[in-house]
């Protein structure tokens, strides 16, 4: 029987490599489409590669958190940096949905607009970065280092947020549904 714990790992590693490699396609689709480097000719390949690797890594993240969750010591989600790693996860899990709703909406003539060029880049790549300190935390929860301990981020720490931000960013969530609705309407 293979443990939880080894099974975290495999998990871990197929969701990190397809958001790294969905990373480097994204920065590469960025310099593509904006003709630096002279890789304009590869904008569709990499275009191709950066969602698919996406995508991949969407399928694999839940498995690397359920196998997470089983494989932690304790009853679950009971220390800071589990905590935080579930924040941190979450939001990688939406802005990469988000990222791929907009390419499925727009085609690739996402990146032939200077709006889509940039936000279609560094929605993917913040994603990616979001997903490698994610990695990082587990790092330092299961090794007590990591990677990105050079930095010093406050892994400990759980930023929760307050009432009024909480309040604010639901404003701006119904206002872009209503802007969105009334943009489909016309």
């Amino acid at each position: 029987m293979v443990s939880a714990g080894t099974l975290h790992v495999i998990s871990t590693e197929l969701a990190v490599g397809a958001f790294a490699m969905a990373g480097v396609a994204f920065l590469l689709a960025g310099l593509a489409s904006h003709g630096w480097l002279s890789m304009r000719r590869h904008l569709t390949l990499v275009d191709h590669v950066a969602h698919f690797a996406l995508a991949f890594g969407l399928v694999a993240m839940p498995f690397a958190i359920v196998t997470g969750i089983q494989s932690s010591p304790g009853s679950g989600v009971d220390h800071p940096i589990l905590i935080n790693k579930m924040f941190l996860s979450s939001s990688a899990f939406g802005l990469a949905i988000g990222v791929l709703l907009t390419r499925r909406r727009h085609g690739q003539g996402v990146w032939s607009q200077p709006w889509g060029r940039r936000w279609q880049s560094l929605g993917g790549m913040a994603t990616v970065g979001l997903v490698l300190i994610t990695a990082s935390m587990g790092g330092t929860y299961s090794r007590g280092e990591s990677l990105l301990d050079v930095f010093n981020l406050p892994y400990e720490q759980v930023p929760l947020m307050p009432m009024w931000l909480s309040g604010l960013v639901m404003a701006v969530a119904v206002a872009n549904m209503v802007m969105m609705r009334q943009q489909r309407m016309t």
